[in-house]
C-alpha cells in the first residue's frame, strides 16, 4: 500500500498539472502582453518535452534504480515548477515548463514500471484502477484548482502549489519505493541516434497535429512534419533491429501480443481524446449551456469514472484483460452511435447517459489495457514497454483530439470559427460524424483486442522474452 500511495502522488501530479495551468492562460498572456498563439507553447513546451523524451526515459526505467529515478523525476519536476513562478519573460516560463515535462516524462513511466515490475501480477490490474482513479481525479480538480488559485492569489502560484507537494512526494517515494537494483541483462549504455530519432518522430507527429489545427493557407507544414515523423518513425525501428544497445529490444517488437495490446491502445483511446474536446463544444452550442453548467454535466463522466475504475481494475486481475478492453470498446461503440443518433433530442438525457456509459466503457478498458500491454513484457524490458505505452497513450489521445475536430468543421463548414447556435443542422451533422468516427475506432480496437489471444499462441515463432 506505500507503493500504491507514492505511485498515485505522481499520477495525480503529473495529471493535474496540465489542467490546472490551462486555466490560467489567459492571465499568463495577459501578464506578459502576450498574444494566444505565443503563450500556447506553455501548454505545447510541456507536451513536447513530456512525450519526446518517454523512450530514452524507459531506456533508463530498465537499467536505473527505481527509487533513485523516480526521486530525480519529483526534483527535475519540482525544480521546474518553481522556476516557472518566478519566470520573468514568456521565453523563461516555456523554457522550464519543458523542464517540468522531462520531469512528468519519468514520473509517468516509472509509475507504469514500477507497477508491472514490484507488485505481484495477480495485483497489477487492482493497482492500475486505483491510479487511473487518481489520475481523472487530478483532471477533475484541475481547472477548478487553477482558476481558483489565478483569481485569489495570481498565476504564478499554480506552479508554486507544486513546490510543497513534491517536496513531500520525495519523502514519501524515499520510504516506499523499494532501493533494488534493477535486472542487469541489458548493457547501461544508451543508443543517442535511437533517442535523436525518437524525439525527432514524436515531436514532428505533435507539430503536425498542432498545425492542422490552426488556420493555414497551405498544408505543406502538416505534410512536412506528418513526412518528417513517418520517416524519423522508419529509421527508429530499423535503429532497433541493428543497433547494439537499442532504446527497445527487437524481441518486444516481435511481440504479436505487445504489438495488438498496443495497438487496441491507439485505436481505443482516440474516442476518448475526441470526446474530452468536443463534447464541451456540443454542450455549449448545441445545448446553449453556459461554462459552468457544461462543467456539471462533464462531472457525470468524471465522477463515474472514479468510482468504478478501483472496481473495474480488480476484475482485470480475475478475467483475461483483453476481454474487458473488447467489452469495454464494445459498449463505448454502442454508446457512440446512439449518441450521434440522438444528439438532436431535447434536454439534457442522452448527453448525460452516454457520458456515463463512456465512463463505465473506460473503466474498462483502462486498467486492463495497461495490464495486457505491460504483461507482455519480460521484467527485464518493462520500462522500455512502459516508454512505448505511455508514449502512444498521448499521441492516440492528441490524435482523437485532431481528428474529432477536423471532422466537426469539415462537416459543420467551418475552420476555426463557431457555427451560430442557429445553425442547428450544421452543428449536428459535425458532431455526428465525428462521434461516428469515435465507434469505427473503438470497433478497430475490438479486432485487435480479439486478435490478441491468437498473437500470445504465435508468440513462440517469433523468439524468446528475453
Amino acid at each position: 500500500m506505500r507503493l500504491i500511495s507514492s505511485l498515485a502522488v505522481a499520477v495525480f501530479m503529473a495529471r493535474l498539472d496540465i489542467y490546472v495551468v490551462n486555466i490560467s492562460l489567459p492571465s499568463i498572456a495577459r501578464h506578459f502582453g502576450a498574444g494566444t498563439n505565443a503563450v500556447a507553447w506553455v501548454t505545447m513546451g510541456y507536451l513536447l518535452s513530456n512525450c519526446g523524451s518517454m523512450m530514452l526515459v524507459g531506456r533508463l526505467a530498465d537499467t536505473a534504480n527505481p527509487r533513485t529515478l523516480f526521486i530525480w523525476g519529483y526534483a527535475v519536476f519540482t525544480a521546474g515548477s518553481l522556476f516557472c513562478g518566478l519566470s520573468t519573460s514568456l521565453g523563461m516560463l516555456v523554457f522550464f515548463r519543458c523542464v517540468q515535462g522531462l520531469g512528468g516524462s519519468i514520473l509517468v513511466i516509472l509509475t507504469y514500471t514500477a507497477v508491472s515490475r514490484l507488485l505481484p501480477a495477480a495485483n497489477v490490474g487492482g493497482a492500475m484502477g486505483i491510479l487511473a482513479t487518481c489520475g481523472a481525479l487530478g483532471v477533475a480538480v484541475g481547472s477548478p484548482l487553477g482558476g481558483l488559485l489565478t483569481e485569489r492569489l495570481s498565476w504564478q502560484w499554480v506552479f508554486f502549489i507544486n513546490v510543497p507537494v513534491g517536496l513531500l512526494a520525495i519523502l514519501l517515494a524515499s520510504w516506499a519505493i523499494p532501493g533494488g537494483e534493477c535486472a542487469k541483462k541489458r548493457s547501461n549504455r544508451l543508443d543517442w541516434p535511437s533517442a535523436l530519432l525518437s524525439i525527432v518522430g514524436v515531436v514532428s507527429f505533435i507539430l503536425a497535429l498542432n498545425a492542422n489545427q490552426k488556420e493555414c493557407r497551405s498544408v505543406l507544414p502538416v505534410l512536412s512534419f506528418f513526412a518528417l515523423s513517418a520517416f524519423s518513425g522508419w529509421f527508429f525501428f530499423i535503429r532497433q533491429v541493428k543497433a547494439k544497445n537499442p532504446l527497445i529490444a527487437p524481441s518486444l517488437l516481435r511481440d504479436r501480443g505487445f504489438l495488438l495490446g498496443n495497438a487496441v491502445s491507439v485505436f481505443g483511446l482516440i474516442l476518448m481524446g475526441g470526446n474530452a474536446f468536443l463534447m464541451p463544444f456540443f454542450l455549449e452550442l448545441g445545448k446553449g449551456l453556459g461554462t459552468a453548467r457544461a462543467g456539471l454535466v462533464l462531472l457525470a463522466y468524471s465522477v463515474t469514472f472514479i468510482i468504478l475504475s478501483p472496481l473495474t481494475g480488480r476484475l482485470a486481475d480475475r478475467f483475461a484483460p483483453w476481454r474487458l478492453c473488447a467489452a469495454g470498446m464494445g459498449l463505448a461503440a454502442a454508446g457512440s452511435v446512439i449518441f450521434s443518433l440522438t444528439l438532436g433530442a431535447p434536454g439534457l438525457a442522452s448527453a448525460v447517459v452516454f457520458l456515463v456509459g463512456l465512463a463505465l466503457a473506460y473503466a474498462l478498458f483502462m486498467a486492463s489495457n495497461a495490464k495486457q500491454v505491460l504483461g507482455s513484457a519480460p521484467m527485464e524490458q518493462k520500462g522500455s514497454a512502459s516508454a512505448v505505452f505511455g508514449t502512444l497513450y498521448s499521441l492516440s489521445l492528441l490524435l482523437g483530439v485532431n481528428v474529432f475536430e477536423t471532422l466537426y468543421a469539415a462537416k459543420a463548414g467551418i475552420r476555426g470559427n463557431a457555427v451560430p447556435l442557429t445553425d442547428t443542422e450544421r452543428l449536428a451533422s459535425g458532431f455526428s460524424h465525428a462521434y461516428i468516427f469515435g465507434a469505427c475506432a473503438c470497433l478497430i480496437s475490438i479486432v485487435f483486442a480479439l486478435g490478441i489471444p491468437w498473437g500470445g499462441k504465435r508468440r513462440s515463432r517469433w523468439g524468446t522474452r528475453a
